[in-house]
């Protein structure tokens, strides 16, 4: 009886540490990553502000069309919840993209979030990024509310709706500056496949 005693606590602290271990590993700050440099080479800390309520990951890319249409759309939403502690980064996936073109392609756009050259692919790894346009929201702690796209205005690549009926994006932001979870978690986007070169 002593003996069984002495063994459950081990066993209760062998299972927290491995509930903990495996927490950090599918979710904590990694998944939102730490420090990330822009293609001005400025160097953002996502998490780092107290202001920051959740962190919105978009990949694009300059030679997707629907990733270009949603251009405006993706400029109202970081102007709309920048102020109030969203912070929006545009990701570009590709191993063969300039810095010059990214930096003429925001221009043209008028793209108002910092624009990141992810030309090894680690966050559209670390994300499991598959298309561009796709969106992923991060809180603060590392924790994914929300993948996919940003409203169903695409219903496939060649199928576009006259307006949109669906905007899961914005309702995700919505919810995580109400401190809940959004009711759609998980969403298909629609757009160009992002090859990753392994």
């Amino acid at each position: 009886m002593r003996n069984q005693q002495a063994v459950l606590p081990i066993v209760l602290f062998s299972l927290l540490l491995s509930v903990h271990l495996t927490g950090a590993q599918s979710g904590g700050q990694d998944a939102c990553v730490g420090k990330i440099m822009d293609i001005h080479g400025t160097v953002h800390e996502p998490t780092k502000s107290r202001e920051t309520v959740a962190v919105v990951f978009v990949y694009v890319d300059i030679t997707c069309p629907i990733a270009n249409f949603y251009q405006p759309t993706l400029r109202r939403l970081a102007r709309t919840y920048e102020p109030k502690g969203i912070r929006f980064y545009q990701i570009h996936p590709d191993p063969d993209g300039d810095k010059g073109a990214l930096v003429t392609h925001a221009k043209d756009y008028d793209v108002v979030s910092p624009v990141i050259l992810d030309a090894k692919q680690a966050l559209a790894e670390k994300h499991n990024a598959k298309v561009t346009p796709e969106a992923h929201v991060y809180l603060t702690d590392g924790t994914k509310i929300y993948r996919g796209r940003i409203d169903n205005t695409y219903a496939t690549c060649g199928n576009r709706r006259p307006e949109a009926t669906s905007h899961e994006l914005r309702d995700a932001l919505r919810a995580a500056l109400a401190g809940r979870r959004p009711v759609t978690a998980v969403t298909e986007a629609v757009g160009c496949q992002i090859l990753l070169e392994r």
